[in-house]
């Protein structure tokens, strides 16, 4: 085992109780049904092409350390508030052509709501509106611990549920990058990779994570690091500078080889996200979207969402219909969470109810507080 830190605007354990009970206190002037209603967007997916347009011209980041691995970049979240600042506009999503006035304000109203808790020093949730998406939980390093420990294969791809920052997706982003660079030029067709990000927040995808795969890309290929970083630049504020040249470098790297970047945002208690996913109606191999290990870290903590995120889970598993073979699937969570309700036992009883099979495969003891995570490994028996 080893330790994973995260530090600086990341949670401390001592006081997660008390931000955890402040998961599932929506602001009054959110609470009538109108406002939930406007705040539902309809899931929507983008290529990562269309989330790296107007980046600032430098992108500020630290790196996260992984024992005898490549660090993990991740954007600061200072930047992001910068960005934000400078001008909020481009941040807003390219809707259809055939939307109606209605739904093309209703959605840029949400944006802008988004933005305006993202520049908040004070939330770091607030219902229907933002899921916490610019914290790195802990659930997020205990997922990365044991991909690394495990050595744990991505095969077709990942698909991340509530990724935030994606820490592990991008932790395997660079894990199949390396492996590129040492696999032997046989000529043979490179098989598609995908990687498949997903979070409530459109603004939390554009402004972080999609960010954070241009920046993985560029410590992996472009600096190359060979050796584990030293501990003070780990610490140590870095920065990239941005160029019309570097996107599109990055963008050719992946279509050369095969690799699908995708991004959905939105809300999974629809048919809409599944309908993205391929999964929900006949398509054909190439229409679909594949992957073979789908993740998710601190889902389960509200009693709100627990049982469309756990239909969802399993629907993930079962993506490939009456075939034999299933993704696996990995959760990292806090066995409670207080103040709010959500609890590991629950999710298991879930699971077990819609037909799948679930297994604790890491349990990481409490600190001062008390509260034990766990890392949970599902599947889901064949038709």
């Amino acid at each position: 085992m080893f330790k994973f830190d995260f530090s600086g605007d990341d949670i401390d354990e001592e006081v997660e109780g008390k931000q955890e009970q402040k998961r599932d206190e929506p602001k009054a002037e959110d609470q009538s049904a109108g406002a939930k209603a406007s705040f539902a967007l309809t899931p929507a997916i983008y290529d990562i092409s269309d989330l790296l347009q107007d980046l600032p011209s430098r992108l500020c980041y630290t790196l996260v350390p992984v024992k005898s691995e490549l660090p993990i970049p991740r954007r600061e979240v200072f930047d992001i508030k910068v960005q934000i600042m400078a001008d909020e506009d481009i941040l807003l999503p390219a809707l259809d052509t055939d939307s109606s006035e209605t739904v093309t304000a209703t959605s840029e109203g949400f944006i802008k709501k988004e933005l305006q808790i993202l520049l908040s020093n004070t939330e770091d949730l607030r219902t229907d509106l933002y899921e916490g998406g610019l914290k790195s939980w802990e659930g997020a390093g205990d997922l990365v611990e044991y991909l690394a420990e495990e050595r744990v294969e991505i095969g077709n791809g990942v698909l991340e549920l509530g990724c935030g920052s994606a820490l592990p997706s991008i932790y395997l982003f660079q894990k199949h990058l390396q492996s590129i660079q040492k696999s032997d030029e046989s000529g043979a067709p490179i098989q598609t990779t995908s990687f498949i990000l997903s979070d409530y927040n459109y603004s939390v995808l554009r402004l972080m994570t999609a960010p954070n795969f241009l920046l993985a890309y560029y410590r992996a290929c472009v600096v190359s690091d060979t050796e584990p970083v030293a501990s003070q630049q780990q610490q140590q504020e870095l920065d990239l500078e941005i160029t019309p040249e570097l996107i599109s470098q990055f963008i050719e790297f992946l279509k050369v080889n095969n690799i699908a970047v995708k991004f959905i945002s939105g809300s999974w208690d629809s048919v809409g996200f599944s309908q993205l996913l391929g999964y929900s109606y006949p398509m054909t191999d190439d229409e679909q979207i594949k992957y073979s290990l789908v993740l998710a870290s601190e889902t389960i903590y509200s009693l709100s969402t627990i049982s469309s995120f756990t239909s969802l889970f399993l629907d993930c598993i079962t993506y490939w219909g009456t075939s034999s073979a299933r993704a696996g699937a990995l959760v990292a969570a806090k066995e409670i969470y207080f103040g709010v309700g959500g609890t590991v036992r629950q999710f298991i009883e879930l699971v077990r109810k819609l037909g799948g099979k679930i297994a604790t495969v890491r349990r990481i003891a409490g600190r001062s507080s008390g509260i034990a995570r766990v890392v949970l490994q599902a599947t889901k028996p064949g038709a």
